[in-house]
């Protein structure tokens, strides 16, 4: 890489932590390595794979491999747990309790301080993961997660660490810029409420700003709590236009959170290499998407143009620039596949504009004459779908009632029968198992269909809707974040991936691989499912990650 990459090695004593413990910049070793071990071969899988990767890079070992991943193997049979300890787990497989680790004996105190020390405590802990791994690894075979096991979730675990030490980039300046711009908003927003109330009060106390509005301004309740009228969003969205309070409220709040989650938040994210290192988990979505936290880069607003502005504060390091790829519409592509709906795949195949294809079947009109709200409630219509959602659901986020929600979703499934099939087969299925199931043979448990509560009941089958949608686009990402980073290790890049975000990936590309790198990517997404549509990706380059998405 270019002597102006990220220095290897760990930060001086007392300067700023540079992320999550033990991540520094990982160096490529020349040339593909071998294949971790396959399960049931040599080696014991750890608990916690990532971690144990972060402290063997910390040792010096330049290409570590797992021979597996207890943590993994959980999830995959429970994707519904919260957390995985290895003690509960070895409970529930293994029918064994934790080895002692040197404690004091029961009902005595540890006086002289000489209870269990850390090599103890690994100690009995190395015992447990060996315990755990035969009856846990055994279930995953049982369950036919192996696949999915062995040939996605472990060799992404490397991906990721990777991805976590290498960090992105960002310019500091510019996102401090950014963040007192914010705050100067927030300031004259709060002066201008006052204004409008008459007086001044605590802004983000409710129990005040239930006072303002509801008695002095004799504002139109729209619900009430168990403390009280309602001060949330949706709330005072019902009252626009009542008084110009409201206005200023809904965008103080929205300056707000903007400033002390994106502004303040990442500022204090930034490590001493001027980038930050996210954490990117495998065990936390049921549908299996990735997620991220220490910050969570998957929330970067989008919809606004303050939330757009902070992509602006993201940059290759100097010598690069980015490469952001991402996969376009792969829900909706993944609806026409599953459904073998005919209408779908063929404007896929067609190369039409989607939205407007679905809008003209929906609405019964040419293509050239639907209008810019049509299409816009087809998308709607169409992502919705992908997450389950109803009559209610559409005509809340569409601002009309029910009833015309109601006539929208059923011209949709005139349209498309295929999909309305699926739909319910879906649920059927997922009743009769008690679970769903993804091409990859992902599980997902959904007890709520068996709930004699109606409401559960149809929480369960909105969620066995969206899990064979979800799920499959999760793996299909996930498969081709391994392929990628396959390819750039065998021709020894020193371009890498360092965000992955939803859908779409980036990559600090050194300009001297730019064609290849690009082909490499092009080929890992394009390649990584056979859908009865093409899997279509979106190309973008630039020096910050604003720029490339507006490309």
């Amino acid at each position: 890489p270019p002597p102006s990459a990220p220095p290897v090695g760990p930060p001086p004593a007392g300067a700023r932590r540079p992320g999550p413990p033990g991540h520094r910049r990982l160096q490529r070793a020349g040339g593909p390595a071998p294949p971790p071990p396959a399960f049931g071969g040599a080696g014991w899988p750890p608990h916690d794979g990532k971690a144990l990767l972060h402290a063997m890079y910390d040792l010096g070992v330049s290409s570590p491999r797992l021979a597996g991943d207890t943590t993994l193997a959980a999830y995959l049979l429970d994707p519904a747990e919260q957390r995985y300890d290895l003690d509960e787990l070895l409970i529930r497989y293994a029918q064994r309790n934790m080895p002692d680790a040197g404690a004091a004996p029961e009902g005595q105190l540890d006086l002289d301080g000489t209870g269990a020390d850390d090599a103890d405590v690994a100690g009995a802990r190395a015992v447990a993961v060996a315990v755990l791994a035969e009856p846990l690894l055994a279930a995953v075979e049982s369950q036919g997660l192996t696949s999915l096991y062995e040939t996605i979730e472990i060799p992404l675990v490397g991906v990721l660490a990777r991805m976590e030490r290498v960090g992105i980039g960002v310019d500091v300046a510019e996102l401090k810029a950014l963040n007192e711009r914010l705050v100067e908003e927030a300031a004259e927003l709060r002066a201008q409420i006052h204004t409008d109330a008459g007086r001044e009060f605590n802004v983000n106390s409710t129990k005040q700003l239930r006072e303002i509005l509801f008695e002095e301004l004799e504002l139109t309740p729209q619900k009430k709590t168990k403390t009280g009228f309602s001060t949330d969003a949706a709330s005072l969205e019902k009252l626009l236009g009542e008084h110009p309070i409201i206005e200023h409220l809904l965008r103080y709040r929205e300056v707000e959170k903007l400033r002390s989650t994106y502004g303040e938040g990442l500022l204090a994210e930034v490590g001493i290499d001027d980038r930050i290192h996210a954490a990117f988990n495998q065990t936390v979505a049921r549908t299996g998407r990735l997620s991220s936290d220490r910050p969570n880069l998957h929330n970067i607003p989008v919809r606004t143009e303050e939330g757009r502005a902070f992509r602006r504060a993201f940059v290759p390091a100097e010598g690069f620039e980015f490469l952001v790829a991402d996969y376009n519409q792969i829900e909706l592509r993944c609806i026409a596949h599953l459904a073998e709906d005919p209408g779908l795949i063929g404007a896929f195949e067609a190369g039409d504009d989607i939205h407007t294809a679905t809008a003209a079947r929906i609405f019964d009109a040419d293509p050239d004459d639907i209008t810019i709200e049509q299409r816009s409630k087809a998308k709607m219509v169409s992502y919705g779908l992908a997450y389950g959602m109803e009559a209610y659901g559409l005509a809340q986020r569409l601002s009309i009632p029910v009833p015309e929600a109601e006539e929208i979703l059923d011209a949709y499934f005139v349209a498309f029968p295929a999909v309305k099939d699926y739909m319910d087969r879906t649920v059927a299925d997922a009743r009769d198992r008690g679970y769903t199931e993804t091409l990859f043979g992902r599980r997902r448990q959904i007890p709520e269909l068996s709930s004699r509560n109606y409401r559960i009941r149809q929480a369960g089958e909105r969620q066995a809707m969206n899990a064979g949608i979800q799920g499959l686009a999760a793996d299909i990402f996930k498969v081709a974040l391994v392929h990628l980073d396959q390819a750039l290790e065998a021709m020894a890049a020193a371009s890498r991936v360092v965000l992955q975000v939803h859908d779409e990936v980036i990559v600090e590309l050194v300009p001297e691989e730019h064609d290849a790198v690009t082909a490499a990517t092009l080929e890992a997404m394009q390649g990584a499912f056979d859908l009865r549509v093409d899997l279509e990706v979106n190309l973008a380059f630039g020096q910050s990650w604003a720029e490339a998405k507006s490309a």
